[in-house]
């Protein structure tokens, strides 16, 4: 096993750890999408209440009676803030006339604040009954363009249908809160570890995990740990130390994701003895508190997982685009690019590159026809927002199959040459001129 670089020796595995494989079209493999559509409501404010009509003080003011001179009675009213005492020539049969007049007047304002209040609500419950019916005709139209991947697996307990799709809505959360800076290794950081290492690093540990037979999970995981760990420390560990991080983060990763992980002693060994146990482990826990005990980074391999389901795709069309996702984990360029939009722009690709072989067409149709609304609706993603990371991982794999046999960091391309996986990098499309339209940013 070529090492470049890197100190380390082949390892026969003694195990034996299936990796997960496509199950073709409609593949009962866990799924969900992020997209939820949440309807708006219109809220109703509570009406004001009106005021009260008034001081009676103001309407009994100054009334006189001309029948009754003679029993005039000057009435003293409370003293008041504001008001001085005045005077009221009014008999009580007067007063309570006016005053019964008030009353009435008061209910009859009453009765039409109430009417008022009733046609509002009437008005009210109208528009939501047409904002209600207004969304359902569009999410209805929306919707009629839109398979439901998940009507068939409703029986089985382990797809967990009820809440699927908020499960990927969690894991687009999560993406981008355990998330890798762009260009986390440059000069500003002060670190001695440059973009060129990490390439050699990831391409040895691409090896070792072939070595060891372990799930594609573990592979991202690792990936993933080591650069989280690295944009936060990278300035405090040394060249040399370099290679240790990358054991240890596998280490981690195998936990988290294997069923029977290696033993420490594999990776001892594996480094040719570079480093002892202690060391391991000692770096072990220094990754773990730097991030913190947070590993469950989504990876592109669940998003694509759930995006084939969608495009119903077969098992040729997965594996080049599982083909295309890992030789992003070895490119430091593309590092920071979030793994739904990773897996999103890798199907994409893989269905144009392989259109004419999957449906014996002469002509090859666009992306933007191949990418349906179904796929739009479960991946969260338009073709405006993917194009661009098609066209690079389209001028990627160009790059890499061109590459001669004996080029550095080809332990992808070499893994996906054997049958097991189609021999996918050997395809003829991989430097068609479909591939070459994509890379020049022809869709």
């Amino acid at each position: 096993m070529t090492s470049h670089g890197l100190r380390g020796t082949t390892l026969t595995t003694m195990r034996s750890n299936t990796e997960n494989e496509p199950i073709g079209p409609r593949g009962k493999t866990m799924a969900g999408g992020a997209d939820m559509a949440l309807k708006g409501r219109l809220t109703r404010t509570t009406r004001a209440a009106m005021t009260d009509i008034g001081n009676k003080t103001n309407i009994l003011q100054n009334i006189k009676n001309p029948t009754n001179k003679g029993l005039k009675k000057e009435v003293t009213k409370p003293a008041r803030s504001g008001l001085t005492k005045q005077k009221a020539t009014t008999s009580l049969a007067q007063l309570t006339r006016v005053t019964r007049r008030s009353a009435e007047k008061k209910e009859e304002l009453q009765q039409m604040e109430q009417d008022d209040d009733k046609v509002e609500d009437v008005e009210m419950a109208d528009m939501d009954e047409v904002v209600s019916e207004a969304t359902a005709a569009l999410q209805g139209k929306y919707m009629e363009n839109i398979d439901d991947i998940d009507k068939d697996d409703v029986e089985n307990p382990q797809l967990v249908v009820e809440y699927v799709n908020e499960i990927y809505a969690y894991l687009r959360h999560l993406e981008s809160v355990q998330f890798v800076r762009e260009d986390y290794l440059n000069k500003a950081s002060g670190t001695a570890i440059l973009p060129k290492m990490r390439a050699v690093l990831v391409d040895w540990l691409i090896q070792v995990h072939q070595q060891f037979n372990l799930l594609q999970e573990t592979l991202y995981l690792t990936v993933a740990i080591l650069d989280r760990f690295l944009q936060g420390c990278a300035s405090k560990i040394e060249r040399k130390q370099l290679q240790l991080v990358g054991v240890a983060a596998m280490f981690i990763a195998s936990k988290y994701e294997e069923m029977y992980a290696p033993e420490i002693g594999d990776f001892v060994y594996i480094t040719d003895r570079a480093y002892t146990e202690s060391q391991i482990r000692e770096m072990e826990l220094r990754i773990l508190s730097a991030l913190n005990f947070e590993l469950g980074r989504p990876l592109p391999l669940h998003f694509l997982r759930r995006n084939s389901k969608a495009g119903n795709v077969d098992a040729l069309t997965h594996t080049l685009a599982k083909y295309a996702m890992e030789l992003t984990v070895v490119e430091y360029k593309m590092a920071h690019v979030k793994p739904s939009l990773v897996a999103a722009a890798a199907l994409a690709l893989s269905l144009k590159v392989l259109d004419k072989r999957n449906y014996m067409r002469d002509d090859s149709r666009s992306v933007m026809e191949l990418w349906s609304p179904t796929l739009i609706h479960y991946t969260g993603y338009s073709f405006d927002q993917i194009s661009e990371t098609i066209q690079k991982l389209a001028d990627l794999l160009l790059t890499t199959s061109r590459a001669p046999e004996n080029a550095k960091l080809m332990a992808v391309r070499k893994k996906y040459e054997d049958k097991k996986l189609s021999k996918i990098a050997k395809l003829a499309e991989m430097t068609g001129e479909t591939m070459e339209q994509l890379a020049r940013g022809e869709f």
